[in-house]
């Protein structure tokens, strides 16, 4: 008679490190996401209409016509997720299962979407 173990697919140790970084680095983006956006934390803004880059909150002239920050928002909250998804993943395993739960993945981008919409609807930014 053979005994087999059943590992949980919700267990991190069992998912091995790749899923927990991933999983990790969507929901801090999609919630980091939200403090860039509200605060104005973009790493870089781009004027199309001069073909200039402008770093952190320095800004043109109205003259240079209309920023895009949004590739800003993308670039520090890709930087800020990817060093929170390499921390986690240096977690050790016993620690992990206590605090990580992969569920993440889509209760917390399905929460940020509703405070941004709020942010842009309500708040107006």
């Amino acid at each position: 008679m053979s005994t087999l173990t059943h590992t949980s697919s919700a267990d991190p140790g069992a998912l091995g490190k790749y899923p927990v970084f991933a999983i990790t680095f969507g929901a801090v983006f999609s919630v980091f996401y939200l403090f860039v956006m509200n605060y104005g934390w973009q790493l870089f803004s781009y004027y199309p209409q001069v073909g200039q880059f402008t770093f952190w909150t320095s800004t043109l002239p109205a003259t240079a016509g209309p920023q895009m920050k949004w590739y800003g928002y993308v670039a520090t909250c890709a930087i800020v997720s990817f060093v929170a998804g390499l921390i986690v993943c240096l977690l050790p395993t016993n620690l992990l299962r206590r605090i990580w739960w992969p569920g993440l993945i889509w209760l917390v981008p399905g929460c940020a979407m509703l405070v941004a919409l709020y942010l842009i609807l309500v708040v107006g930014d």
